[in-house]
């Protein structure tokens, strides 16, 4: 049996040359090492440690996997975006940065409006007294708090996570 490609190659080969150009390329979205700081409070832990222990739990946090789940809930999104830029004639470069910008924005959006296993009660009052510095005030503040008036998404304290995401290209 024999195998015969008949018609015009040429875009063929251009689509190949360049995807070969930028083939060692990708989208990474969430701590990177180079924007990575240290969380307010506890200077020997990184903001990309608190986003892992946040992501994946540990034996006194709950899971809440704002970037996983983003990432997995949009995969047809991106390929599709992937698609039509490329269609459009965008460059590959220019194709890896937008998606690098789209998916950034969607794990700061899940982080913000995700359905996420609230703090247990502790946490929320610790929360509310952060900034009450005197003991004899903090003692009788925490015991007039109610922890479930306390409403709080449990990702964001101040922002300062959610606008810690980055989406690159490497």
């Amino acid at each position: 049996m024999a195998v015969q490609i008949t018609g015009n190659l040429a875009q063929a080969k251009a689509l190949i040359e360049r995807l070969r150009a930028d083939k060692d390329k990708a989208v990474y979205v969430g701590f990177p090492a180079e924007f990575d700081e240290p969380v307010e409070g506890a200077e020997n832990f990184n903001l990309a440690s608190l986003a892992a222990v946040l992501e994946l739990g540990n034996e006194h946090i709950k899971p809440r996997p704002f970037l996983r789940q983003t990432l997995s809930e949009n995969q047809e999104k991106y390929t599709a975006l992937f698609v039509q830029y490329f269609q459009e004639g965008m460059d590959i470069a220019q194709i890896y940065k937008e998606l690098a910008i789209k998916a950034q924005g969607d794990v700061q959006l899940n982080i913000a409006r995700g359905k996420w296993i609230e703090n247990a009660d502790s946490t929320k009052i610790a929360w509310k007294l952060k900034d009450v510095k005197d003991p004899k005030r903090r003692k009788k503040l925490r015991a007039t708090l109610d922890p479930k008036s306390i409403e709080k998404n449990p990702l964001i304290w101040d922002g300062h996570l959610r606008g810690s995401v980055k989406g690159i290209v490497k």
